[in-house]
């Protein structure tokens, strides 16, 4: 069964993600800090979804990686 609110959660941080990475290009700024943040989630967000089997590590994948390409679109 998919459950609508862990892949919301997957998908806004990969929406963070991808929107902090388009505006520091945008801006010519480097936050390390919030980078890191975001990369951290990404990494604890992919294990707890492999904890629940390989099938959801590839779904918490898309979910992120489609909350990437979203936010990246929003900021250009």
């Amino acid at each position: 069964m998919f459950n609508w609110g862990y892949a919301l959660i997957g998908f806004g941080i990969g929406w963070l993600g991808g929107s902090a990475s388009a505006n520091n290009k945008i801006r010519g700024e480097q936050n390390q800090g919030s980078q890191s943040l975001i990369g951290l989630a990404v990494l604890a967000f992919l294990i707890f979804s492999g904890a629940h089997g390989i099938e959801w590590f590839f779904m918490g994948l898309v979910e992120v990686f489609a909350g990437i390409v979203v936010g990246i679109k929003m900021n250009k």
